[in-house]
Formats: C-alpha cells, sequence, structure tokens
C-alpha cells in the first residue's frame, strides 16, 4: 500500500504540470514571455541540483520545463500550423526536452 502511495507521489507532479501545460495551451492570452520564463528558470535549477548533490530532485524541474517548453512550442507553431498539429509537435519537443535534461 505504501509503495502505490509512494509511487503515486512521485508521478503526481507529471500531471499535474501536463495539466497546467493544456489549461496554459489552450488559453490564448497566454503571453509567451511566461513559459520562456520557465523553461529558462526550471533548466537552471535542473543543472544546479546535482552541483549541490541533490540529483534526485532533478526530475521535477526537468517536469515543469517539459510543460512549460510543450506551451511554448505549442503557442510559436499555432500561429503557423493548424492548434491540433502544433499541440502534437509541442508535446514532442517537450518530450526531447525532458530527455536532454536528463542526459546531461
Amino acid at each position: 500500500m505504501q509503495e502505490n502511495v509512494m509511487s503515486f507521489v512521485n508521478i503526481s507532479p507529471l500531471f499535474i504540470a501536463i495539466i497546467i501545460g493544456f489549461v496554459f495551451s489552450f488559453n490564448e492570452n497566454t503571453s509567451i514571455k511566461i513559459p520562456a520564463i520557465v523553461v529558462i528558470a526550471s533548466t537552471i535549477i535542473s543543472f544546479l541540483f546535482p552541483i549541490f548533490n541533490l540529483k534526485s530532485w532533478v526530475t521535477y524541474p526537468a517536469i515543469i520545463s517539459e510543460s512549460a517548453m510543450f506551451v511554448l512550442a505549442a503557442r510559436l507553431l499555432s500561429k503557423k500550423l493548424k492548434m491540433w498539429l502544433a499541440w502534437i509537435l509541442g508535446v514532442a519537443i517537450g518530450f526531447a526536452w525532458a530527455i536532454g535534461l536528463f542526459i546531461c
């Protein structure tokens, strides 16, 4: 029972970040500056955690950065492409961004 609770606690930031990402991507009044600042800040934090021997905490800023990258890519691409295609490409870009953060 306790394992199930811990595994949910470990993946709950992912679900929260995905929900927030979709809400922001649906809102057309969202400025591009907000997700860009979140991407930059969370990327810097994810690179600083291993320096301070907090490697196990890198997952959380990487998830936030991935979701913000999804919103940023979807907002930028929606100006040139259909929204559904922009979301699909945004998810792919966010996923690739997260993998890149975990590799570095």
